[in-house]
Order: C-alpha cells, then structure tokens, then sequence
C-alpha cells in the first residue's frame, strides 16, 4: 500500500490582516485556498489574545477545524528570547525556530491530510522548510494586498517623523 502524502499549504501575510485590516481579497484568498485544497485544518500563527482571526470565522463557514498553533502567552514564558520587549529590528532567530518546529509538530498531529498554516510573512519560507524536511508537500503562497503596498509607496515621512524641526534638517 502506498505512503499517503500530508499536503500542507503555506499562507504568509502580515498579521495586520488576520484580525485588524480588513480586506476582500484576503478574506477571499483565505476561502479559495481552503477549497482548493480541501483542507481539514486551518492552522494559524494567532497572537492576539482576546481576537479571533477571520481565518478562523471562514473555517467555520466551511466547517473546517481551526487551530491556533503558536505558543500560549504561558508557554511562551519558557522559551528564551534574545528580545522580550520586540524593541527596534532584533529578531531571534533559534525563538523563531523553536516557535516553528512547534507549529509542525501541533499541525501535523492535528491534521488528517490536507491544512492550511497561516503564518507571517516572515516565516514564510522557513516553515515551508521545516514541513518539506518531514515529508509533507508544501505549496507556498504570500498575501499582501497591492492598495496597501500603493499607500505604502506613496507615502512620505513628516518631518515629525523623521525627527527634524523646521530649520534643522541634514
């Protein structure tokens, strides 16, 4: 009898759309994924306690079993980070590693065949990784939506932002 192959299909985004920014073209991204791969799981990166993900609220339009496999806060106060206040651009990489294995590990055991892992943009690739490395076939898509990438382009710095007063630039 042949090895039956997990699917696992990677949606990288920025966590502003899975609870905050609202978008038609996520929501519908989000939905069309879950068809198209007749997912049994929708798997999630969700660290906002007290919210619930759209991701989440389309599962159960389609009565598909959501989960949120990211450390709880209370978990998360056992795992080391090289930078606890998220100040400035620091990233730990072996806190995202670790964060990453656990998200393989509760997806794999949660899921019959076929799920979709939402994650942000930034893990992305590395996920996609880790679940290749353990048999799975990985199909690896990224969200962000073109009128946000528009603001973002044409969008320039005050000069409160940048720091400098009236008479007393660079």
């Amino acid at each position: 009898m042949p090895a039956t192959s997990r699917n696992i299909c990677i949606l990288g985004t920025h966590h502003a759309y899975q609870y905050r920014t609202v978008r038609r073209k996520y929501f519908q991204h989000v939905n069309d994924l879950i068809e198209l791969h007749s997912v049994d799981l929708v798997a999630e990166e969700f660290t906002a306690p007290g919210k619930m993900s759209y991701a989440e609220k389309i599962a159960a339009i389609h009565r598909v079993r959501w989960r949120n496999v990211d450390l709880s806060p209370e978990e998360r106060k056992f795992a080391p980070d090289l930078n606890p206040l998220s100040l400035g651009t620091l990233q730990d990489f072996e806190l995202h590693s670790l964060r990453e294995w656990v998200w393989v590990t509760r997806t794999a055991s949660a899921m019959i065949g076929s799920a979709l892992m939402i994650c942000g943009l930034a893990h992305t690739i590395s996920i996609a990784a880790k679940f290749e490395s353990m048999g799975f076939e990985v199909e690896m898509h990224v969200y962000f939506d073109n009128a946000d990438d528009e603001l973002i382009a044409n969008r320039a710095e005050t000069a409160e932002e940048t720091g400098k007063t009236e008479g007393h630039g660079e």
